[in-house]
């Protein structure tokens, strides 16, 4: 059970949900070589399949998106901690202030990205290849990617981390 106030605790639920999200995407991506190495022993029986590669790459964009709230949350992203560094007493507000940002760029992502799978959904949008697949499900990466990131800047928003000085140098 998580204790704390229920800022922290509402903070530590939706960090759960993107962690769940990374494992989700975590298990797609150790999925991820199997069809590839059949890809590979069928292509050397001359009867190499149509669908791996774009399949493939699907995934591996859903990987990104689903895994991107969790990777915000656990610093394995692109970030510059200079004002922090600098000014130690504005490191909280700058947390907090980069919470709100993620939480917009999550909500456009979401929106965005729903409108774009409900459009395609509707106009019954299919691919250019052999498999013909329905383009909403591939985009379907986008809303999902919007979800945690938007979940993951909220539970910033609420507990703003503050980053360890020299934390991207220690890796």
């Amino acid at each position: 059970m998580t204790t704390g106030s229920p800022a922290e605790i509402v903070a530590a639920w939706l960090t759960r949900f993107t962690r769940w999200m990374c494992i989700a995407a975590a298990v797609l991506a150790v999925l991820l070589p199997l069809p590839v190495a059949y890809e590979v022993v069928m292509d050397q029986l001359q009867m190499p399949p149509t669908w791996v590669f774009e399949t493939s790459g699907y995934a591996i964009i859903m990987i990104a998106f689903a895994a991107s709230g969790y990777g915000l949350n656990s610093g394995h992203h692109f970030r510059v901690t200079l004002l922090p560094d600098r000014f130690p007493r504005l490191a909280r507000p700058l947390a907090r202030f980069s919470g709100v940002l993620e939480a917009i760029f999550g909500l456009v992502l979401l929106g965005a990205g729903s409108h774009q799978v409900y459009i395609d959904y509707v106009q019954g949008l299919r691919s250019d290849t052999l498999l013909a697949v329905p383009q909403y499900l591939p985009q379907l990466a986008f809303p999902i990617g919007g979800l945690v990131i938007t979940l993951q800047g909220l539970a910033q928003i609420l507990v703003p981390s503050v980053p360890r000085r020299l934390d991207a140098v220690r890796g």
